[in-house]
C-alpha cells in the first residue's frame, strides 16, 4: 500500500490524493487502508518515511568532502527519476497544506541530522573552521542542486557536483561560512 501511495502522490500530488485511489491501485479494500492509516496525512507520512529511510543515506568514509559529494550525487540520482522529481515538486508546491508542511519538515529534520553531525565532526577535526555555520553550508549545497535542476533544468554531472562542494567548502574554509553575529 505504501508503494501505491508513493505512486499516487507522484501522479497527482497531495491536494488531489485520495485514499480510495490508493486502495484501488494497491488492490485492497479501502477499509484496509483506513484501518491502518486513519487519515491522508498518516498514510502519506508512512509512505514518505519509508521512502526517506531507503534513500539519501549519508556515508561516513572519514572525508567530509567525499561524503557530501556522495550525498549530493544520490540526491541528483533521485531527481533523475520521474518519481523523485514528482515527490520533490509535490513537497515544494504543496506548502499551504499544514499537515503536509509539518510532515515534510519532520522528514527534512531527520534526513539532515546525519549530514549536520558529519559537518560538526569536520569542524571538530579541523576540516572546517570553528564557527562554520553548518546549516548554511548544507542549505547552500542542497539549494544549489535544486536551483540547477528546477530553475536551469540541468541535472548536474559528477564533476559539477564536485565543483559545487569544493566551492562551498573552500568558501567555508576561508571564513565565508562562519556565523555572523547580529549587530547590537
Amino acid at each position: 500500500m505504501l508503494e501505491a501511495t508513493l505512486e499516487e502522490l507522484a501522479r497527482v500530488g497531495y491536494g488531489a490524493f485520495s485514499m480510495e485511489t490508493v486502495a484501488e491501485r494497491a488492490g485492497v479494500h479501502k477499509t484496509s487502508v483506513y484501518r491502518r492509516w486513519p487519515t491522508k496525512a498518516d498514510l502519506t507520512g508512512a509512505a514518505l518515511q519509508r521512502e526517506a529511510d531507503s534513500t539519501l543515506c549519508f556515508p561516513d568514509t572519514g572525508s567530509i568532502r567525499s561524503d557530501v559529494v556522495s550525498m549530493m550525487r544520490e540526491f541528483r540520482n533521485i531527481l533523475a527519476t520521474h518519481r523523485g522529481q514528482s515527490l520533490v515538486r509535490m513537497m515544494l508546491a504543496e506548502g499551504p497544506s499544514p499537515e503536509l508542511a509539518a510532515l515534510v519538515d519532520s522528514l527534512r529534520k531527520k534526513k539532515e541530522k546525519e549530514p549536520k553531525q558529519a559537518l560538526a565532526r569536520a569542524v571538530a577535526q579541523g576540516e572546517l573552521p570553528a564557527g562554520t555555520d553548518i546549516e548554511l553550508v548544507l542549505c547552500t549545497l542542497i539549494g544549489a542542486l535544486q536551483n540547477l535542476y528546477f530553475v536551469h533544468h540541468e541535472l548536474p554531472t559528477d564533476r559539477r557536483i564536485e565543483q559545487m562542494v569544493n566551492l562551498v567548502f573552500d568558501g567555508a574554509c576561508s571564513g565565508g561560512g562562519c556565523r555572523v553575529r547580529a549587530a547590537k
